[in-house]
Formats: structure tokens, C-alpha cells, sequence
């Protein structure tokens, strides 16, 4: 299987991404399967880029440099040394050729202990950059997924918002029409279908129409008198007119109560 470096990886990814499936009713959000990404990414993680294997290079080729330095000192000595041997007769001669030999030992050692230190800073540069560079682009996907994740849970929430908003219309309707019932059938109002939902929203008590009615029937300009009032049941009737004009006007404001004014009619 061919081996695939981090720009192939990332390139792949990429791809991965654009042919993900769309989210349901978005157009901008998508549906990424979570063990193949991971997958991915922990791949990515351990490909390193190609000037590593530069650095790698350099760190073997230390062992031939230094190699190669100890031969040449090695020749150097042994010159040093056949050339002293040649010349042992004169203690002057032997002098200046052990100084030389060590003045060539230090410098040869110098030379070695400066390629050595040159390869090591220039593999750990190296390194540093590659590894800089993964971070960065891990960055950047880790950012691109939270604010994926953050958009779908905000999403989510306003959807959750918009139905319970739904349910406590539909069941305030509900209880408007028992109310209405109640007032045409001379029946008890029942209890309302649900409470309201817990928002910044308010519900409306389907008490307020014992309170908005006034079922009084004594005029007001008229002193009272000790003559009993009418039955309840007529006061209700009596009072049906104005409660239904009132509701008709409510219910003319929704599409889904056009009919109205012909159910109270009946």
C-alpha cells in the first residue's frame, strides 16, 4: 500500500467533507461519520512531512560523517606518526611533528563536533516547522467541527422552541373552543388540554372569560329594586350575542377558524 503524506491526507479529508451528505432541511450543514474522521485524523497524526525524512537523512549521514572525519585524523596520525618514526633521530623534529599532529587532532575534532552540531539544529528546525505545520491544520478542523457542532445544537434548540410555541397555541385554541362550548351548552368549562410551556412566553388563563363578561343584568341607570333577577340560564343567553361578536372577531385573525361565525349562528 503506498504511504501517504500529510498533504495527500489532508487533500483526502477535504474530499472526504465536500462529498458528505447534507443535513435534512439545511443546506449548509452535513452529516460526517464519526469513526471514518477519526480515522483519518489519527492517520494524519502520525504522518509526518517529507523534510523529516531529510532530517532522518542528515542523522544517518552524522554517523558517516564522523566516520569519515576519524578516518581522515587517523590517516593525519598515522602520517604524523611514520613521519616522527622517520624523523625520531632529531628530539626537535619530533617536537614539531607532535605538535602539528595535535594542532591537526584539534582541528579535525572541531571540524566533526561543528558538521555534527549543524545537522542536529538544522533536523530539529526541521521538525519543529513539521510539526508547527500538523498543529495548524489539526487547529483548524477541530475549529471547523465546533462550530459545526455548535450551529446544529443552536438549530436544534430554536426547532424545540418553534413546536412547544405550536402545542400551546393549538391547546389555547382548544380551550377557547371549550369555552365557547360551555357558553352555548350551559356546561361547566372544562380544564384546560396543557399547561403552558416553560419560556420567556406567557399563557393566556381561560378564565378570562368569566372576567371580561359581565353577566350583571341590572341597568346602570336604573336604581335596584327587591324584584329576584332573571334565572342564570337566561342572563346567558341574554349575553350570548355580545360573547360571540367578541370571539368572532378573535377568530376571524386565523386561517383555521373561517367558519366561525356560522357555528355560533346555530
Amino acid at each position: 500500500m503506498e504511504k501517504k503524506g500529510v498533504e495527500e491526507m489532508i487533500n483526502e479529508i477535504s474530499i472526504f467533507i465536500d462529498n458528505c451528505k447534507y443535513q435534512p432541511l439545511s443546506s449548509n450543514k452535513i452529516v460526517v461519520p464519526k469513526d471514518e474522521i477519526d480515522r483519518m485524523l489519527s492517520e494524519l497524526k502520525l504522518k509526518l512531512p517529507n523534510e523529516i525524512e531529510r532530517c532522518k537523512k542528515i542523522m544517518r549521514n552524522k554517523e558517516a560523517i564522523l566516520a569519515s572525519a576519524r578516518t581522515r585524523s587517523d590517516a593525519i596520525i598515522s602520517e604524523s606518526v611514520n613521519e616522527a618514526n622517520r624523523l625520531v633521530d632529531t628530539n626537535h623534529i619530533t617536537e614539531l611533528a607532535n605538535i602539528r599532529a595535535n594542532e591537526i587532532l584539534e582541528q579535525a575534532r572541531k571540524e566533526a563536533q561543528q558538521i555534527v552540531d549543524d545537522a542536529n539544529a538544522e533536523a530539529s528546525e526541521v521538525r519543529l516547522s513539521a510539526m508547527e505545520y500538523t498543529k495548524s491544520r489539526l487547529s483548524e478542523m477541530r475549529n471547523f467541527f465546533a462550530r459545526t457542532l455548535e450551529i446544529d445544537r443552536e438549530n436544534y434548540h430554536n426547532l424545540i422552541d418553534n413546536l412547544e410555541n405550536t402545542v400551546y397555541t393549538l391547546d389555547s385554541n382548544v380551550n377557547d373552543m371549550d369555552a365557547s362550548i360551555s357558553l352555548l351548552t350551559g356546561t361547566p368549562i372544562q380544564a384546560p388540554v396543557s399547561q403552558a410551556p416553560q419560556g420567556d412566553f406567557g399563557g393566556e388563563d381561560i378564565s378570562e372569560f368569566d372576567e371580561e363578561d359581565d353577566f350583571s343584568f341590572a341597568p346602570e341607570n336604573k336604581k335596584q329594586s327587591n324584584v329576584a333577577p332573571p334565572p342564570i340560564v337566561q342572563s346567558l343567553n341574554s349575553s350570548d350575542d355580545d360573547y360571540d361578536d367578541e370571539e368572532d372577531d378573535d377568530y376571524d385573525d386565523d386561517d383555521d377558524f373561517d367558519d366561525d361565525d356560522d357555528f355560533l349562528d346555530e
